[in-house]
Formats: structure tokens, sequence, C-alpha cells
């Protein structure tokens, strides 16, 4: 029988049942609770490869990665904010995928050098992580997604880290502010093929300067003069269906607000231009 492991980040968030995914997510609203005592009982198909679940606090889960072996593969850890220490992570050298929902007591990630098949790694709403100082040695990824999901809280120290990841094909980011301004960092991610941050996470000049900085054959929403939206808005006064990209950047009207659109693509497209001309610029 041919095993069969998810590949992506996308294929382990799937909601759609899989023959390898054992889903153990409480139906409880805050994930519910599960203890030691459950996690022992646990028995894991043969054919699975894959686990989501919810509740885990720090005994649960250190009793679960020591219980598992090498047939898993991927965790999810949907909704588990009493983890403190994801250390025991460093005990499953055969992971290759890891999501984790909400977490409230975490402040590091864990040591990647003890997980180096790790191609994929998902973190949101972490209230108290701000330093991402582990990341430089999760050199094997080539996904990474973190930040914010529901609550608009992430704060970061700086990127710096992930500029030493210099695999990474996809990376999504969204924060609520990092502390040191900085975007260059991300100049350093030459094999991107996808890239996702918020319109208003950097300054209009900061994508521009990325834009200038990253290779033409990455095509990213993200690092364009605007954003386009479908369907619009409500505003008070009009239709809102374009948001120039950039900080306290506004919404406008593709229609009503044309000229001040045309002017804007106009300034950033200079501004890339510039940047490529002469790459030692700062993005100011």
């Amino acid at each position: 029988m041919v095993t069969i492991h998810p590949a992506t980040l996308a294929d382990l968030r799937d909601s759609r049942s899989r023959p390898w995914l054992l889903d153990l997510v409480s139906r409880d609203i805050g994930g519910g609770k599960v203890d030691v005592a459950q996690v022992n009982s646990l028995e894991v198909p043969t054919t699975v490869t894959a686990l989501r679940i919810s509740g885990l606090d720090q005994a649960s889960f250190e009793a679960l990665v020591a219980g598992l072996g090498s047939q898993v593969t991927a965790i999810d850890f949907w909704k588990c904010p009493r983890i403190a220490d994801l250390s025991a992570l460093e005990d499953l050298p055969h992971l290759r995928l890891v999501s984790f929902y909400w977490n409230q007591r975490a402040t590091r990630l864990w040591d990647f050098r003890r997980t180096p098949h790790l191609s994929g790694l998902r973190f949101y709403d972490f209230s108290r992580l701000h330093s991402l100082a582990d990341l430089p040695s999760a050199t094997s990824l080539v996904e990474l997604d973190f930040g914010d999901a529901v609550w608009d809280t992430a704060v970061f120290d700086t990127l710096d880290p992930l500029s030493e990841l210099k695999g990474l094909h996809s990376l999504t980011l969204s924060a609520k502010k990092i502390i040191d301004g900085r975007v260059e960092p991300l100049a350093a991610l030459q094999q991107l093929e996808s890239l996702v941050f918020s319109s208003r996470q950097f300054t209009m000049a900061q994508i521009a300067w990325l834009r200038a900085h990253l290779p033409d054959t990455l095509r990213s929403e993200s690092l364009d003069a605007l954003t386009s939206l479908s369907p619009a808005l409500r505003g008070e006064t009009k239709e809102l269906d374009v948001l120039l990209n950039g900080k306290r950047k506004p919404f406008l009207n593709s229609t009503i607000d044309r000229s001040r659109i045309q002017k804007h693509v106009a300034q950033f497209d200079a501004m890339v231009a510039r940047f490529r001309e002469d790459p030692s610029l700062p993005p100011e």
C-alpha cells in the first residue's frame, strides 16, 4: 500500500475528509480540553499520516509528541492556547508540515535543526511570540505563513531572520506591527513564487523598493501599486473598489477617483524604476 502524505499547508488545512487525516478537533468554540489520559488512549490508524487536534495543554502536548512515531509527518494544532513550550517537537525529526492556530503562552518556536525535513510552517494568532530568532535554522522551509488570522495583535521585533530562508517559495505575512519597520530582509528571498502581505503592511516606497529587488517572475498583488476589490466596499458616498497599496493609503472608486489613482500608479512605477536604476537606494 502506498503511503500518502499531505504535500502542502493547504492540504493539511483542507476541511474535507481524507484517508490520511485523523481529525480530533473539538466542536467546543474554545477548542475543548484534552488531558494526558485521553492522549495515551489515542489509536492512530495505519493509513493516517496527518493529525489535526485541539485543546492540548503543555502536559497533553508533550504526551502526544512522545507517543507519535515516524508515521505522522504533519500536525495541525487547532486552538491549543495553553501550550507554552513547543520544544517537544524537536523529538519528531520526520515532521514535514506543522500548523498552529491560536496560542496565548508560547514566546518562541523551537530548534528547527531538529526537524530537518520541515517544508511547511504556519503559526497564527500567537499573542506572546514577538521574536522570530529561531527561524534562520529552518532552512528546509518552502512555505511559511504567520501573523494575524482573527486577532489584529501580532507584533514582531524584526523580519531579519527571514533573510536566511533562501529556499522559501511561498510567504504569507500579516502583522499589526514590525517594530524595526524594515522590509529589506524580504529582498533576500529570491526563489519566492508567492508573496502575500497586507496592503498596509509597508509604506508605498517600501513596496516599490521590494518590487524592484525581487525577480520579475514573482507576480504578487502585494507588490502592485493598488489592489482591486471585488466585491466593492460600500462607503458613505460611493462604492470603494480600489485600495492604494501602502500605509495610510485610502480606498477609492475606480471611476470617480480615476485621476488620483493614475497619479498614484505613475508615482509608484517611477519609484520602482528609480530603485532598479540604483539598487543602493534605501526604501525611504
